[in-house]
């Protein structure tokens, strides 16, 4: 606990509710609050500045608060290092640059011989904490996706059905595009669905879903998708942020770095119940996370290769994930040579 931060934690315990909300919804949006409220611990002052602290992209000083109030059983601390743990584009560089055994010290709770994931011990207290526990385990099918679409979190919902699919000979059940909750952006999912039915979104020559049905798509008509597809959001808000002067190239290139549609579908809100998509990547970590998923999608000798190529389309972009990429880039120590 830093010293100087003293003051406000005794402020936000003496104003609570209020005080939470002014200073998350900087991060969050006002709905994302509403739901946090839900979750036991996410208006503990204490989790609060450890949770700032995390958005701030100080892991040095927020994975051990975290760490010990899950110890001390807040649940949304549990959560929030659950998920973390089970996501390598959320480790950070202090994350990253732990040694084993003191990784798992942060991130996990005891128990066995490499730890115990948070989410397990939260699942007691938390329906969502249950959700990503079935998921993890594939215990269920469709009726996990469907259960997180009740909770309003559309990002696991897409993580959930891509982990199904991934797991079968054929697609979902055609039936399964009628369910409301079911997302347009993943009905390629669906057996025999055709790719420009004119339903769903396959109207629109540039989604990538006709890709993935083996049609060819003009990188004209992709870069304008991009321009305007919920989906790609998260692209297009880091670089506004990034490089605000170019943001349809810098989306077009950040795209090709990820170097697929369900990788797209993958970005949002990591813990839709504590943060939503737009305040995430609109925060420091979140911006990393981008960077860090297109980092582990090329090993470190292709890396400069890829950067080349998407400085062709966007220089600016490349720069920046040259930058992020040079965060983890640790250097061995120094070991004296023999005299004798």
């Amino acid at each position: 606990m830093r010293q100087q931060d003293m003051p406000w934690r005794v402020l936000r315990h003496v104003i609570g509710q209020y005080l939470f909300v002014v200073l998350v919804a900087g991060w969050t949006g006002l709905g994302a609050v509403a739901s946090a409220q839900n979750v036991p611990g996410s208006d503990d002052p204490e989790f609060l500045s450890a949770f700032e602290d995390w958005l701030a992209d100080d892991e040095k000083q927020a994975v051990p608060e975290l760490a010990q109030l899950a110890h001390n059983e807040n649940t949304a601390a549990r959560i929030l290092l659950g998920v973390i743990d089970k996501t390598s584009a959320l480790q950070g560089p202090w994350v990253t640059a732990l040694s084993r055994e003191d990784r798992i010290s942060a991130l996990r709770a005891q128990g066995g011989l490499s730890g115990r994931n948070w989410m397990t011990i939260a699942a007691p207290d938390s329906a969502y904490a249950q959700l990503w526990n079935r998921l993890w385990r594939l215990d269920g099918g469709l009726d996990i996706a469907q259960d997180f679409a009740a909770m309003g979190d559309t990002r696991a919902v897409r993580e959930t059905l891509l982990t199904l699919a991934s797991r079968q000979q054929s697609g979902f059940p055609r039936d399964v595009i009628a369910y409301d909750w079911y997302p347009a952006t993943l009905s390629y999912l669906v057996a025999d669905w055709p790719a420009s039915s004119g339903e769903g979104q396959g109207n629109d020559r540039g989604d990538p879903q006709q890709y993935m049905r083996g049609m060819h798509i003009e990188d004209a008509d992709l870069q304008r998708w991009l321009e305007r597809s919920d989906l790609a959001a998260p692209l297009r808000q880091v670089c506004d942020a990034q490089c605000g002067a170019n943001v349809s190239d810098c989306a077009f290139a950040l795209y090709k770095g990820l170097g697929s549609y369900p990788a797209l579908a993958m970005l949002g809100s990591p813990v839709s119940v504590l943060i939503s998509s737009e305040g995430f990547y609109n925060s420091p970590r979140g911006r990393a996370s981008l960077a860090r998923r297109i980092m582990l999608t090329r090993s470190a000798r292709m890396r400069e290769t890829d950067l080349a190529r998407l400085s062709e389309v966007s220089a600016c972009a490349a720069d920046w994930l040259r930058g992020e990429y040079g965060r983890y880039a640790y250097s061995l120590p120094t070991v004296p040579l023999s005299t004798q």
